[in-house]
């Protein structure tokens, strides 16, 4: 029964493992969106509502910005989305982009505007517009060669938009050519560490971090993601996907406690997402611990959609577990 018991377990880490089980299905997967919302006069706006809509499936997810303007949704999948904004007493405003389930996706300035708003907007701030929504067109459509054309145009033109080089990092992203956007998020640590104290933008520069860490585990380099994705969550614990990365790294080395302690960490920035839930359980399962392996798979049950794949696997491994108990 023990030999049973062992190759089992074996089995179910090994087959739980595989990518399969991980594929985003009706919009869902492991993909980020951000962003800022910020007045006509580039001051943040706290407390809008963003409410991001597949357009062809029912899936939907919701953020809330923070006294920064700053916003972050998790658990998206490659998909056309509509993006809607509102707070009470601007325009809302409403558009649609598309969007990556895991590949970086750009970080959007959302500017809302008061009703009877006139500010005139000068020529040159109306040409910039238009490069950069020219720019986020090609980056939309895969022509990423193009879009860092047009970025590094806007970037030449006034080198204060130096956020921009995180646009032309996720292109390089997308175009594979990790050492080239590894280069151009150093860039921008620099640029962002030369700025007074009290103007930087730390979770920014936890997310450029976490960015040069996503950039180092697409090549498999595992020890230098660790510490990239280690910094970042130093910086700011709030981005569930770079604390449950950062466990996945060190499940994959071995290292379950670790894991354990990551994957917890990512269940308090997210505590409704089943996934982690389930590989917080496996993780107990790897140490032997069936008891704490069933109250954290039991979670997934708790949390998970009807439809959610994680929930299949989870009732199929507590079937299990109740059999060699």
């Amino acid at each position: 029964m023990l030999r049973k018991r062992i190759i089992f377990l074996i089995f179910l880490l090994l087959v739980v493992g595989k990518p399969e089980w991980i594929i985003a299905q009706e919009g869902r997967g492991q993909g980020r969106l951000s962003g800022m919302v910020i007045d006509e006069a580039g001051n943040p706006v706290e407390g809008a509502k963003i409410i991001i809509q597949y357009l062809q499936y029912t899936y939907k997810l919701e953020a809330v910005s923070n006294k920064k303007g700053q916003w972050s949704i998790f658990g998206l999948g490659k998909g056309e989305v509509n993006i809607n904004v509102e707070k009470e007493g601007f325009l809302p405003t409403n558009f649609q982009i598309s969007v990556s389930g895991v590949s970086k996706n750009p970080v959007l300035k959302i500017v809302l505007k008061k009703p009877g708003s006139g500010t005139p907007i000068g020529e040159e701030a109306e040409g910039l517009k238009a490069s950069l929504e020219n720019a986020n067109k090609l980056y939309d459509a895969g022509q990423y060669l193009e879009a860092i054309t047009a970025y590094q145009s806007i970037l030449n033109s006034d080198p204060r938009l130096f956020m921009i080089r995180l646009n032309i990092g996720n292109c390089y992203m997308e175009m594979k050519e990790y050492d080239k956007a590894i280069a151009e998020y150093q860039k921008l640590l620099e640029e962002m560490n030369n700025q007074p104290e009290d103007k930087r933008d730390v979770r920014i520069i936890s997310q450029v971090y976490a960015a040069i860490g996503d950039a180092y585990l697409r090549q498999d380099k595992f020890d230098q993601a660790q510490e990239y994705f280690l910094r970042s969550i130093n910086i700011d614990q709030t981005d569930p996907a770079i604390s449950f990365n950062v466990a996945e790294i060190m499940m994959n080395a071995g290292k379950t406690d670790e894991a354990i302690k990551y994957y917890e960490i990512s269940l308090k920035a997210d505590p409704k997402r089943a996934k982690t839930y389930l590989k917080l359980g496996l993780a107990w399962l790897n140490k032997g611990d069936i008891k704490k392996a069933i109250e954290y798979i039991n979670k997934v049950k708790e949390v998970a959609s009807p439809d959610d794949p994680d929930l299949i696997t989870a009732n199929e491994i507590l079937k299990k577990l109740s059999e060699i108990k």
